[in-house]
């Protein structure tokens, strides 16, 4: 079996061991970074989307792919830097809403943009405006994701959108909402620039939305 058959399998596995030893074989045989990450970890994770898409694997197992993905992204993205890239399509700080403590669809989300590219800052359930928004400096994010499966948590991504207007950060952070009483409608109303009703769809819309220049994009992009 190649070396690069060997991560695919690895990844699919969900063995992060496994998937630095073979990503330094490939290394030293003189793989190209981009082909290791696309013709070896994208190839395993694809083959565990499908199966987690026919139910024949389940969260658990996609959340393990995505360590082993991120682990392969990581050893890559020195070597990806030294030659002026990226290994990352983009950067996104995600939590559950201030009182909102439901964080499974939030988990299965920030797992598929883990395994889809994203470096990603989990900041876990309860999370403040503030702790948004302080995370995003930091770590010089592109989006900020927020869940909530509350309408009564949802205020505070309005109030995010708001205070990011009021600090003149709103041009820097794109603002995904999402969750069960999340609508098209609401997204709009507050001022958001994307939301999507499932977690593959969240992929596609940050995707789009890293690639969206703020000063054109006018209205909210709905994935639904």
């Amino acid at each position: 079996m190649e070396v690069l058959e060997k991560i695919a399998q690895v990844i699919y596995e969900g063995d992060t061991e496994k998937t630095i030893e073979y990503a330094k074989q490939a290394v030293a045989e003189g793989l190209d970074p981009n082909v290791i990450i696309n013709d070896g970890g994208v190839k395993g994770l694809d083959k565990l989307g499908e199966d987690f898409d026919n139910l024949e694997v389940f969260l658990p197992e996609l959340m393990l792919g995505a360590e082993s993905m991120k682990a392969l992204i990581a050893e890559m993205a020195p070597l990806l830097e030294a030659q002026g890239e990226s290994a990352y399509k983009g950067t996104v700080v995600i939590g559950c809403a201030k009182g909102d403590l439901h964080d499974i669809g939030m988990n299965l989300v920030a797992t598929q943009l883990a395994i889809n590219g994203f470096k990603i800052f989990n900041m876990g359930t309860d999370v403040g405006v503030g702790e948004y928004i302080d995370k995003a400096k930091e770590v010089d994010a592109n989006i900020i994701a927020v869940s909530s499966l509350m309408t009564t948590s949802a205020y505070y991504q309005e109030e995010l959108v708001s205070r990011l207007s009021v600090e003149g950060l709103r041009d820097k952070y794109k603002v995904v909402v999402g969750g069960g009483p999340i609508t098209p409608t609401w997204t709009k109303k507050i001022g958001a620039d994307g939301y999507s009703r499932t977690s593959n769809l969240a992929v596609d819309l940050c995707i789009d939305l890293v690639g969206t220049d703020a000063n054109t994009q006018q209205e909210p992009l709905i994935y639904e």
